[in-house]
């Protein structure tokens, strides 16, 4: 629970590159340097946005493909 507590405020405090990665690490929790669907089903709007994230459409965000996020 603390670390969906501590991802919730990550995404709502700041869009630098530091908290964007801080996010990714966090939601990547088999520690692969991917996301899959299943890590991000934590948050509805990344789980919508999901597709969009992947681009090279492997199944999988990347940290370079996940950064994206940190221009909106």
């Amino acid at each position: 629970m603390k670390k969906i507590i501590m991802l919730g405020l990550l995404f709502m405090s700041s869009t630098s590159a530091f908290a964007t990665t801080d996010i990714f690490t966090a939601l990547d929790v088999n520690e692969d340097n991917m996301l899959s669907v299943q890590e991000v089903k934590i948050d509805t709007t990344l789980t919508a946005i999901f597709t969009d994230l992947d681009n090279n459409k492997d199944g999988f965000v990347s940290k370079q493909e996940f950064s994206v996020l940190q221009q909106h």
